[in-house]
């Protein structure tokens, strides 16, 4: 009797182990599915809608909220509190909003490849009318003497260089930082889960009246 209770014991903690592991692959997998949908809706929104990169830094919330929704829908019976699966939960978070900024970028490159390897569909449709009037505006701009523009031009590069960006100076926008520390925050909240565990505190039934003490006949 005593190997059986001590077989059923180690049963049943190789399958919590099991359902552990179970749980963080299964978080895992859920959080990539949530994080790649979160890339792809950043992605369309600042190429196709904002045509602006950074210009909706705070979907980077959204791609959190995307990866803990995941990460729940799949550990749906797991739904215990974990610290290991809300880590998990917002290094993928993190992960994927990093990479959507990349993604972006590479988007608008390639957009603008195309963009100058292609001839402009307005200049090939061009008539012969606008034709001539394009040689007639630029013989009658070399016809004009010019202004000799040049001493402006050569001017002090000291006022040249007065509230102009500098070369190769990126601008870091510290909002995309903050945004980026929410959804990293929120994607770990919705993957470790509630303590759903209660504590009981034992409830003492007060005696009705009359009923506090025992009755003497005699009295």
């Amino acid at each position: 009797m005593r190997v059986t209770l001590e077989g059923v014991v180690m049963q049943a903690e190789n399958r919590g182990q099991a359902e552990k592991q179970g749980g963080l692959a299964s978080a895992v997998v859920g959080g990539v599915i949530g994080a790649a949908v979160g890339v792809g809706l950043h992605a369309l929104l600042e190429t196709r809608v904002l045509m602006s990169p950074g210009g909706a830094a705070w979907f980077a919330i959204a791609i959190g909220l995307l990866t803990g929704i995941g990460v729940r829908m799949a550990t749906g019976r797991h739904l215990e509190r974990s610290y290991a699966r809300g880590a998990i939960s917002g290094l993928i978070a993190l992960g994927a909003i990093v990479a959507s900024s990349f993604v972006i970028q590479e988007i608008m490159k390639r957009r603008e490849v195309a963009v100058k390897s292609d001839p402009a569909p307005v200049a090939a449709a061009k008539d012969d009318a606008a034709a001539d009037e394009a040689e007639d505006a630029d013989a009658e701009a070399v016809e004009e003497p010019e202004e000799a523009p040049a001493p402006r031009a050569v001017a002090s590069p000291v006022g040249m260089g007065v509230g102009a960006p500098k070369a190769g100076a990126t601008d870091v926008n510290p909002w995309h930082f903050v945004f980026m520390a929410l959804g990293g925050l929120v994607a770990y909240e919705l993957g470790r889960g509630v303590d759903h565990s209660k504590r009981v505190e034992p409830v003492v039934d007060e005696p009705a009246e009359g009923m506090g003490r025992a009755t003497d006949p005699s009295e």
